[in-house]
């Protein structure tokens, strides 16, 4: 568990510090508009600047409906915010004035300029940062960390698999292997294998599944060493039922079990007969490439080829 967190915790903490350099464009907006000497009456337009900013890095922290908008406690923590945005431009501009009055003479720029500079740092900061799959993965380690701590985590409670995979279904599409492999291997940690596969089998049956799920189920059904911690002989042939539909998918696992198999001939036992694969040929045609090098492969490497 502590390997798991120090993985996810270098990654968030890398997207931290780019989040943080991407961020001093926003202070060095009101920054540079004080050293130009401009008027105290741009203030609020950074202001609101840092305001927006902030609703779109931390959205979390807002009220999301306009009851929750209407209740007072929400209105004072809004204002608060407000006031400590407000209060940051007022230093940056300060700032600026000051290094500009020391050094005797104003650069001439456009008024647009800073405020452009400080505006261009909302979309760049969201374009490194997902508030919502930084917190999903937050919320399923705290959850972890704290059912271990008391005591309460059982590998095979399905109840408690359904609660801790929940965050891999609100990932985005784009999300990369790589993170899902680390996803993968963070819930190998808290959940038994066999729970994690049959939620998500049931996810992709069900409908509900992501684009991020169903990528999931297709690396843990053609992950050799899944395979052999499952000890279930029919995973493969059910993972590529449920992504027939999805022929890019269906291809990319026909490949990552023809490089397993060419690595590790003990795998057969583990994978589609030749039976099951040309009929999934026929009904995902844009994957019989793959497919057939699949065969091929079952082929060759069977007992007594």
């Amino acid at each position: 568990m502590s390997a798991l967190s120090n993985r996810s915790g270098e990654k968030v903490q890398n997207r931290q510090r780019t989040l943080m350099a991407v961020t001093a464009l926003l202070y060095f907006g009101p920054l540079l508009a004080g050293l130009a000497g401009f008027g105290w009456a741009i203030v609020p337009v950074f202001a609101a600047i840092f305001m927006l900013w902030l609703v779109i890095i931390r959205p979390q922290d807002f009220p999301r409906s306009v009851h929750d908008w209407a209740r007072p406690e929400a209105l004072v923590a809004f204002a608060a915010r407000a006031a400590v945005q407000l209060l940051l431009v007022v230093m940056c501009f300060g700032i600026g004035r000051g290094i500009g009055g020391v050094m005797g003479s104003l650069p001439s720029i456009p008024t647009m300029l800073p405020i452009a500079i400080s505006f261009l740092s909302i979309p760049l900061a969201r374009m490194v940062w997902n508030p919502w799959e930084a917190q999903a993965m937050d919320n399923l380690l705290d959850d972890a960390l704290t059912k271990i701590e008391t005591g309460k985590l059982q590998g095979g409670d399905r109840a408690y698999g359904e609660a801790v995979l929940a965050p891999l279904n609100g990932l985005s599409d784009n999300v990369t292997e790589a993170e899902l492999q680390d996803h993968l291997t963070a819930l190998r940690a808290l959940v038994d294998e066999g729970v994690t596969y049959d939620i998500l089998v049931e996810l992709v049956e069900s409908g509900k599944a992501s684009l991020a799920v169903k990528r999931a189920l297709m690396l843990l059904g053609s992950d050799a060493g899944a395979l052999e911690r499952m000890q279930r002989q029919e995973v493969p042939v059910r993972v590529l039922q449920v992504l027939r539909d999805a022929p890019a998918l269906v291809s990319q696992m026909a490949g990552r079990l023809t490089d397993a198999l060419e690595r590790d001939p003990e795998l057969w036992h583990d994978l589609p007969n030749v039976s099951f694969l040309e009929g999934l040929r026929v009904s995902a045609p844009d994957a019989s490439q793959a497919l057939d090098a699949l065969m091929a492969e079952v082929i060759a490497q069977a007992p007594g080829a």
